[in-house]
Formats: C-alpha cells, structure tokens, sequence
C-alpha cells in the first residue's frame, strides 16, 4: 500500500501523542518536530504509511533517548486483557462454531492501538470488547476460504500485530492448534509503538502452547526487506499467514504470500484500500492468493 496525502497528518499526530507520553521537555519536541516537517517534505508517496511512520519513532528515539515509550502502557495491557481471559473463553463456548467465534474474539482485540489513537488511555473498555465480539459484522468476510484452506495447510505462520491484543490472539491460535497444525507466531525483534514483542508474548503465555518467533526488526508493519534472514525463510515456507493489524496489510497487502488479513479499518485511507467503510471489520484473503484454494 502507497502512502496517501492524509497520512501526513497522522504520522504528525502519532509524533506529539507519543512525545507528551515520554513527557520530555518543549525544546526536545520542537527539534523532534522540525526535523520531521524536514523529512515530510520531501516524502516518497510511493512508501507505505507504516514505512513513512517509522521515521517519526526514530527521530523520538534520538532525541529524547527513550527507546521504548510505551513500555508499561503494553504491560498494563497484557495484564488487563489476561484478566478477562475466562470471559473470552466463556464467549468461545458460546459460539457454535469455535473456530470462527475464536477469529472474532481476535480481530476485537484489535480495538487496542495505541499508535493511531486520539488519546493513550490506560484502561481498556471491557464493554466496548464485548460488544465488539457479540455484535461483529465483517464487512469482508473471507473466513470459509480460510477455513478449507487451513485444512490442507501444515505449516500457519501468524503474525501478531498489538500487546493486550495478543492475549485475544491466543484464543485463535489455540483453537488452530487443536485441529494438529504447526503453529509459529511471529513478534517484533525490538519496541516500536504498542506492538508485541517476545516479553509480550511470554506475558500473555503465548510461549508455553507453541514457538515464538522474532522477525529481526522493529519497524511497523512487516516489509520483507527488514525480516531476518532466519524469518524470511519462516516466512516463505509457511503454508498459511495470518496477519494482524493495518500495518501488517500496509506493508504485505503486494505480497505473492498466502495471506489472510484481519483488521479494523481505523483511518478512511486503509477503508480505501479494502473498499469498506472507516471501522469496518475485515477477515480478507489477500489478492494474491485469491485464486488458491
């Protein structure tokens, strides 16, 4: 996906929400700030939003010398979201059938975003999740294609996208791991915004039911380019990946991989690109592999 004009504003955006959480000085946000007017000047369209995005946190990172802003907010989601764990589990039961309540249950968690947030809050909204899993309409709803694919699949690579949301993760791939699939889930290799990475995944207990992986980088999203060359080969042996998140679709949505995406439409750009409306829910079967079965 290209970067559009009205990610500029946003990448802005995420740059002073992000510097009044490191509650660092005025004259360090201004120099962060103008340095990068510099760099949105002279922007490559052609880049995806997540690539573009990165410049900011780096730029954060050099001044003010904190390279993990968002540290304690992502425990304190971890450890919220692991509370309602038997609830989740309650609504699993519920559900007739447990495969696809499980993919609703983690395409809810994905609400969990601090990076295009209008406010870093510190709590999440118990009922706002609920309803999202009991009420979820998928404006794309690929799951069946999914399903009968899954099935002669050995090999699923899923790659996580927020903390706290891994927890509602865990839902899916256990229900995954039940029908005697090969599992790995992929986490970032360092911290960037709210994203998992391997202490994450060791606090939602993602380690003890199957292998974690790290990709090799720390940047949003997944472009192949900066995948480990240990992951990279993970990456293209896997039978199926299911990719979390708008920056996993912004930076894999070209990709000639077996892809299944599953996110919430959070800006009126991604809305675009999938030709749903802003907030729709989507369980989409990336167009390269729309004609595989």
């Amino acid at each position: 996906m290209k970067t559009c004009f009205e990610c500029i504003p946003c990448i802005i955006n995420q740059a002073i929400l992000t510097l009044n959480l490191c509650n660092t000085d005025s004259i360090t946000k201004r120099k962060v700030l103008q340095d990068l007017l510099k760099n949105l000047e002279n922007i490559d369209y052609d880049l995806s939003p997540s690539e573009n995005t990165d410049t900011a946190y780096d730029l954060i990172s050099k001044y003010t010398g904190i390279k993990d802003p968002y540290s304690s907010l992502k425990k304190r989601h971890n450890e919220m979201a692991l509370k309602i764990y038997p609830e989740l589990e309650k609504i699993l039961d519920k559900g007739k059938d447990s495969l696809y309540t499980a993919a609703k249950i983690a395409i809810a968690g994905n609400i969990i975003d601090m990076g295009i947030s209008s406010s870093h809050s510190s709590q999440l909204d118990f009922n706002k999740i609920m309803e999202n899993i009991k009420n979820i309409s998928l404006a794309i709803d690929d799951f069946t294609d999914f399903k009968d694919i899954l099935m002669s699949s050995d090999n699923i690579l899923y790659m996580a996208d927020n903390a706290g949301e891994i927890v509602f993760d865990k839902i899916f791939i256990t229900q995954i791991l039940k029908l005697d699939k090969n599992v790995k889930v992929s986490v970032k290799s360092g911290p960037v915004i709210n994203d998992a990475n391997k202490e994450d995944a060791v606090q939602a207990g993602i380690d003890k039911i199957t292998e974690v992986l790290e990709t090799g980088h720390n940047k949003i999203g997944n472009n192949p380019k900066y995948m480990s060359n240990a992951f990279l080969n993970e990456f293209k042996k896997a039978d199926l990946i299911i990719c979390k998140g708008q920056g996993n679709f912004e930076t894999l949505d070209n990709t000639e991989a077996p892809v299944f995406f599953l996110l919430k439409a959070k800006c009126n750009c991604i809305a675009d690109e999938l030709g749903v409306n802003y907030l729709d829910i989507v369980f989409k079967k990336s167009d390269s592999f729309k004609d595989k079965k």
